[in-house]
């Protein structure tokens, strides 16, 4: 459920802010390998390429930011976490990275041709605010695309790890929600471009997948612990001495993928696309 956006919510936005804050430096070297799987398809749903001017919000590491270049497109990146931001830039330092919140754009109204939100839409705390003003900076006829993670029984590289996260002690593990409501069905991410403004032409939302390489069961909780927010708090939750428990019982879950020397677990997420009428 998306609950009306004229609701406060700063504790949810500061866990969100700390938690970026921390994840950081490691990001790149850690989650971004899973994000990463899906952001072609988001930058050629909104037409990314040669004489497109392109804003990436929730630019993270900064790497789709990269992509929409090397595509010709112009592009300017934002995040809300100044080390990310500071990341970005050390990474990519040819492109320009500004601290911005995605409720509080620093352009001007109709400045961009596309906008591309990777994985961003659930972590923030009010998505029809955001998702407002993507569309104020978007040119009529420009497109916005975002993608968040699918439900759990099909995002199965996260699934794995809350189960074991339950088994090893902590049985109401679930990832923390926002407080405008979770986003991770069809259906909830056409009503929020519909409701945004996206009407024209008829916004549309597809399932994608695709295998994520995972060298372990210690690596993929490694990486989630060091690259994520919402998951490392559940990883987070369990005592120390429940760690072991945990590895192991990744292990087990994660065999059926097994291909080789790596695991090819199955990652899932939404593709939401809407225009500017």
């Amino acid at each position: 459920m998306i609950v009306p956006s004229n609701v406060e919510d700063h504790s949810y936005r500061e866990f969100e802010r700390a938690g970026w804050e921390r994840a950081a430096p490691s990001y790149g070297g850690s989650f971004e390998a899973i994000t990463s799987l899906f952001a072609k398809q988001l930058l050629d749903a909104v037409g990314a390429g040669p004489g497109i001017k392109l804003l990436d919000v929730a630019c993270g590491s900064g790497y789709m930011a990269a992509m929409a270049a090397e595509s010709g497109a112009q592009v300017e990146a934002v995040d809300f976490s100044p080390n990310m931001v500071d990341a970005a830039t050390t990474r990519y330092p040819a492109l320009s990275f500004r601290v911005a919140d995605a409720e509080a754009l620093p352009f001007a109204d109709h400045t961009f041709d596309a906008v591309a939100i990777g994985f961003g839409v659930h972590h923030f705390p009010f998505p029809l605010r955001a998702l407002a003003e993507s569309r104020r900076v978007l040119r009529t006829g420009g497109r916005l695309g975002f993608t968040v993670w699918a439900p759990i029984d099909e995002h199965l590289i996260q699934k794995v790890v809350i189960d074991a996260v339950r088994a090893a002690g902590n049985p109401a593990a679930a990832l923390p929600t926002p407080p405008a409501g979770d986003v991770c069905e069809i259906e909830t991410c056409l009503r929020l471009l519909r409701d945004s403004g996206f009407v024209l032409p008829r916004p549309r939302a597809e399932r994608l997948a695709a295998p994520a390489p995972i060298e372990s069961a210690r690596q993929l909780i490694q990486l989630m612990t060091d690259g994520t927010v919402r998951m490392s708090s559940v990883i987070r939750s369990l005592p120390q001495d429940k760690r072991a428990f945990l590895t192991m019982a990744v292990e087990r879950s994660i065999e059926r993928y097994r291909e080789g020397e790596v695991f090819k677990v199955p990652a899932a997420a939404i593709l939401a696309v809407g225009a500017k009428a």
